[in-house]
């Protein structure tokens, strides 16, 4: 069969600025597994038109080729089947504009979408005539499976396809739900060679990737899952909340190879929880140094602070490691535990700071702000946290709106509360805006405290900083000036 998997154009907040590229994995493992029988290739649509941004609304821009270079990129691969991969809501209208063009080259072009949001939201995504199949959860296996039955035309088999969902008589047909795989090691490596690597790495040379990604890079994967509870995480929606590692000797197998083949520098590592297992990240890291691979690494997704001590972190530095971020979430232990059931103590947040900057690791922090249950009160906490933690080495401070995506427990909280704000919808949510309202706080209150926050990441003369404590609103702007 021949397969065309797509990484739709995405939709980004006008407020990030320059649109950056990120490697779609994801859609690579699954190009990967199915390469063993079936003829595949990939279009990147966001990152091979990422100089295209065509402006939605006042808020939001698409990134990517457009619908019209997709269909001939479609019409000249001739696909029995288009995967599409719709990583959260806000790309839902690009995706389906994406499977829409694919119907338009040819009816008769099987459609498929994976991901996080398909996965949360299947009856919806079906109501779409354009699709015909839902991938709900870790999609390699899934699709493996899907398109043999498919090739085969022998459709009373697709109820034995573990982890689908398809329209039939008017109903939607749900199959068992797929386990997690259980062995990461047995799937191959990403095909990164049906990629345009050679795009991403132009592109960071133009504007580098968090101002620290500037040479040939990538990302891996080196396990998934994730076993806490953190009201506001979606990510157990695809991988499941149990928690799977990669053998020490398959991971840097793959870093060998990519050295290797792509004389790949540097490398984001996009694990929710890489550090949980302490013996296997030592492992990983004493056989990058003993097989003499030069990379420098990067943690964007966070490691968990009480995961780290400093004999790991020595080892983490000797092998590459650049930076870290990890995630107190809130300034507020209170917040901490029974608002975000983080399960996390701040103490153990501020000594792995003190032990990364001893051994010459940068740290970046997440926060988020706008959780139900917060008051004003503690944001106000969290943002004197902030200053606390950039006194203690901290170079860099994320912080974000409490965003209520489907699948998540915030989502749930919201919409019986009936604090979802009356702006709520798909295309909202790709807007970097608050979108919960509660007793405690309104959206306004949200932008002044979360642009005060963002204060702690700008370095002011005397003078500057009097101006923005005056006027916090104009604050934001500053942040953007040279001192």
């Amino acid at each position: 069969m021949r397969v065309c998997l797509i990484n739709p154009p995405r939709v980004q907040p006008k407020s990030w600025g320059k649109p950056n590229v990120f490697q779609p994995i994801g859609i690579a493992y699954v190009a990967a597994l199915l390469e063993r029988q079936h003829k595949v290739s990939i279009i990147d649509a966001s990152t091979e038109g990422y100089k295209n941004l065509e402006q939605i609304d006042r808020a939001t821009y698409r990134v990517g080729l457009e619908n019209k270079e997709i269909a001939d990129r479609i019409k000249r691969w001739s696909p029995d089947l288009v995967g599409i991969n719709i990583p959260f809501a806000g790309w839902r209208k690009t995706a389906f504009d994406v499977a829409s063009t694919a119907k338009s080259v040819d009816k008769n072009i099987i459609t498929v979408l994976d991901g996080q949001h398909p996965s949360s939201r299947p009856t919806d995504c079906l109501s779409n005539p354009n699709i015909d199949f839902v991938v709900i959860g870790e999609p390699e296996e899934t699709m493996f499976e899907l398109v043999d039955v498919l090739e085969q035309d022998n459709l009373k088999d697709l109820k034995n396809v573990s982890g689908i969902a398809f329209v039939k008589d008017d109903g939607t047909i749900f199959t068992e739900p797929r386990p997690p795989i259980r062995d990461l090691d047995s799937l191959p490596f990403p095909a990164r060679h049906l990629l345009p690597m050679d795009k991403y790495f132009a592109a960071v040379e133009e504007n580098h990737l968090r101002g620290e990604i500037s040479k040939p890079w990538t990302t891996m994967l080196t396990s998934r899952g994730c076993p806490h509870n953190c009201v506001f995480c979606s990510v157990h929606i695809v991988m499941g909340r149990k928690w799977r590692g990669r053998s020490a000797e398959n991971v840097v197998d793959e870093i060998e190879q990519l050295v290797h083949n792509y004389h790949i520098k540097q490398i984001d590592f996009g694990d929710d929880n890489m550090t949980l297992d302490k013996k296997r990240m030592e492992s990983i890291c004493d056989l990058i140094v003993k097989r003499g691979l030069d990379i420098e690494w990067f943690t964007p997704n966070g490691v968990r602070a009480d995961t780290l001590d400093e004999e790991l972190l020595t080892k983490m530095k000797a092998s590459g490691c650049k930076k870290i971020r990890i995630a107190p979430e809130s300034g507020v232990q209170r917040v901490v535990n029974q608002i975000v059931k983080k399960n996390l103590d701040l103490e153990d947040v501020e000594k792995a700071l003190v032990l990364s900057k001893k051994v010459g690791i940068k740290v970046g922090c997440f926060f988020v702000i706008g959780l139900i249950g917060e008051k004003k009160e503690d944001i106000e906490e969290t943002i004197i946290y902030a200053h606390k933690l950039k006194k203690m080495g901290a170079d860099a401070f994320y912080f974000s709106y409490a965003t209520p995506l489907y699948g998540t427990e915030l989502y749930e909280q919201a919409k019986r509360g009936g604090f979802l704000r009356d702006v709520f919808s798909d295309e909202a949510l790709a807007e970097a805006q608050p979108l919960i309202e509660t007793p405690e706080f309104t959206a306004e209150d949200l932008r002044e405290l979360c642009t005060r926050a963002n204060l702690v990441n700008a370095t002011f003369t005397r003078d500057k900083l009097k101006k923005a404590i005056r006027d916090p609103k104009k604050a934001i702007k500053i942040l953007f000036r040279k001192n």
